[in-house]
């Protein structure tokens, strides 16, 4: 079985996409998304999902603390 980051925005305007991105382990990168908007998410909380999956919450810049609370929650 593949092993996978689950990737969670919290904030801008993909507030709550959820996408999946597989895990090289010979290669790895800090993970990073761009947003519509063209501000950089970067990462700012993880959690072992699993034996095959980690979950990340990548933080808009321009995130609220609301935000970020209601992806940690959910």
């Amino acid at each position: 079985m593949e092993s996978f980051y689950e990737c969670i925005i919290a904030g801008g305007p993909q507030h709550g996409l959820v996408y999946r991105r597989p895990l090289d382990a010979q290669h790895p990168t800090p993970l990073a998304v761009v947003t519509d908007d063209g501000q950089l998410c970067t990462p700012a909380a993880c959690k072992q999902a699993g034996a095959d999956a980690t979950r990340v919450v990548l933080l808009h810049p321009q995130a609220t603390g609301a935000q970020f609370l209601t992806i940690l929650a959910a």
